[in-house]
């Protein structure tokens, strides 16, 4: 598989990384922190990182758990070609200030609009959320359900159907430099990829930063129905896309299939063959094109 951009014979993961990003815009914008004891906590500021003409209509990219913009490093250019693409570092992850108050699905959904709304105004926009970030969207809809032109969600948790909960192995007090990335390499293959051929050296590399940022954890929000009830209440044309041998639905895919029916009869379902968990990173040939065509629909 070639990765668009290519990456240079001799170019390290993490020069590969920094060429991605330096394609970027990087900005930052408020998250309201409230009050407590008649004093004004102090909200902090979310990371964006933005690709394309200011021009071409917006499409905001929202990562999964433990993750940040680097879920999206094999998409966000071939993307940024017909879209104004506009990627978070959720609350708490990446390089954005953990949030103001209790972690919750709601709260999340709250300061991502608030982003959204500093960047774009009244524009409308794009939608797409990847695992947790496909929860966090779920969320954002109902809230601005008349700006958002498609939602879509990649391989959501919080859907209340049967699911598999994969045993990741802790990093625990490991310090050696092997232990840990074949910690990582384990659990890469446990949940997120398929195809160990795809467990490749920039896989490790994302993995390793995204987890080294992380300092908010999505607890118990994956399995609750959380998604289901918020996606019922979208008025916005909803989608869904998920790696044919993702782990968590794999035999349970046709209660997805059923769900997103029920909820918009003939919405686009797309399972992408193949792939597993993170779709978008394991099989960006397909995941790019696919994703482009449910946009344009």
């Amino acid at each position: 598989m070639q990765l668009d951009p290519p990456r240079g014979v001799n170019e390290t993961p993490a020069d590969y990384e920094a060429r991605v990003h330096a394609c970027s815009r990087a900005v930052r914008t408020p998250m309201d922190g409230g009050t407590i004891d008649g004093g004004t906590i102090d909200g902090g500021t979310m990371a964006w990182h933005v690709w394309g003409d200011d021009a071409a209509p917006p499409l905001v990219l929202l990562h999964g758990g433990f993750g940040s913009w680097r879920h999206w490093i094999l998409n966000v250019v071939p993307l940024s070609r017909h879209y104004r693409v506009l990627c978070a570092d959720l609350p708490g992850l990446g390089e954005s200030d953990p949030l103001p108050g209790e972690y919750t699905a709601d709260n999340i959904a709250r300061a991502v609009l608030q982003g959204i709304d500093t960047l774009l105004g009244e524009a409308r926009f794009y939608l797409t959320g990847f695992s947790f970030g496909g929860i966090i969207a779920s969320h954002v809809g109902p809230l601005a359900s008349a700006r958002i032109a498609r939602l879509v969600t990649i391989a959501p948790g919080a859907l209340g159907l049967t699911s598999r909960r994969p045993e990741l192995v802790s990093l625990g007090a490991r310090r050696d430099a092997q232990a840990v990335m074949d910690t990582h390499r384990e659990n890469l293959g446990r949940l997120m990829i398929k195809d160990p051929a795809r467990i490749d050296d920039l896989a490790l590399h994302l993995q390793v930063e995204t987890v080294r940022r992380a300092r908010a954890r999505s607890g118990n929000i994956p399995w609750t129905d959380a998604s289901a009830r918020a996606l019922a209440r979208c008025e916005c044309p909803i989608a869904g896309v998920w790696g044919q041998c993702d782990l968590i639905a794999e035999e349970h895919m046709h209660e997805r299939v059923d769900l997103f029916q029920r909820l918009q009869p003939g919405c686009p379902f797309e399972i992408v063959e193949g792939a597993g968990h993170w779709v978008m990173y394991e099989r960006p040939d397909r995941f790019n094109p696919l994703l482009l065509d449910i946009l344009a629909r």
